[in-house]
């Protein structure tokens, strides 16, 4: 079964950090410390939140193994990475 091309999603200049910061699992402190786009953390995890709605980002928890729960208010507890999709727009948009 062949994948289908994911349709071209336009990323703000921040977002666009933060997932190539992504491609392994960073935790949200990394993240933070890592951005140079942006200093403000609740911006950041705007930025994180909108990569998970564009399915680009995924939510890893170690203390729960099922990456679909995710809880937004503790952002601090989960590492993110990039998806498959996420991986993709990178290598498009390089």
């Amino acid at each position: 079964m062949e994948r289908t091309k994911t349709a071209l999603i336009e990323l703000p200049e921040l977002e666009a950090e933060v997932l190539r910061l992504c491609i392994f699992a960073e935790s949200f402190e990394s993240i933070i410390c890592e951005c140079t786009t942006e200093e403000k953390e609740g911006i950041i995890a705007d930025a994180i939140k909108n990569l998970i709605h564009f399915k680009l980002l995924v939510a890893a928890n170690e203390a729960v193994s099922l990456t679909w729960v995710y809880d937004s208010d503790k952002m601090r507890e989960s590492s993110f990475k990039a998806t498959a999709n996420g991986i993709e727009w990178m290598e498009t948009n390089t």
